[in-house]
């Protein structure tokens, strides 16, 4: 009887860490996320693999679900609106569309995908002739 009671124990303790930290992931705190890899893709070259810091994209950025807004982790950067939220078979989906520079044709739409089990992220972004896929992971903070 020592035995079961013991092994339930250990369940459950090795159950806890798994069961906090999906938690993280409902869409409603926040998430401190890191892009890794990136691609860019025209319809003239294809696609080809390009560095996070050539796409104007920070390393880190904080999701605040509770204010609907990413920011980049370093103080006074850029904050950008989720316009769009939905959660559909364990996945967070964003959206959003913006103009980075005021009378500059740079436009763009993104969709983000976070899923909740694992907190990888891909972001696809389009705008003037070109497609971007960044790839990621975020953790809840």
């Amino acid at each position: 009887m020592k035995k079961i009671y013991l092994m339930l124990i250990i369940t459950c303790l090795l159950a806890m860490p798994y069961t906090a930290g999906a938690a993280g992931f409902d869409g409603t705190g926040s998430l401190l996320c890191a892009f890794t890899n990136a691609s860019e893709c025209t319809e003239s070259e294809g696609c080809s693999k390009v560095p996070v810091e050539g796409l104007n994209l920070p390393r880190f950025v904080k999701l605040d679900f509770k204010n609907r807004k990413i920011s980049r982790v370093e103080e006074g950067g850029r904050t950008s609106e989720m316009q769009n939220m939905k959660i559909i078979d364990q996945k967070i989906f964003l959206q959003a569309a913006e103009d980075a520079i005021e009378g500059e044709r740079d436009g763009v739409g993104w969709t983000a995908a976070i899923m909740q089990d694992s907190g990888n992220l891909i972001l696809t972004a389009s705008g003037d002739n070109a497609g971007f896929i960044v790839f990621g992971a975020c953790t809840p903070q």
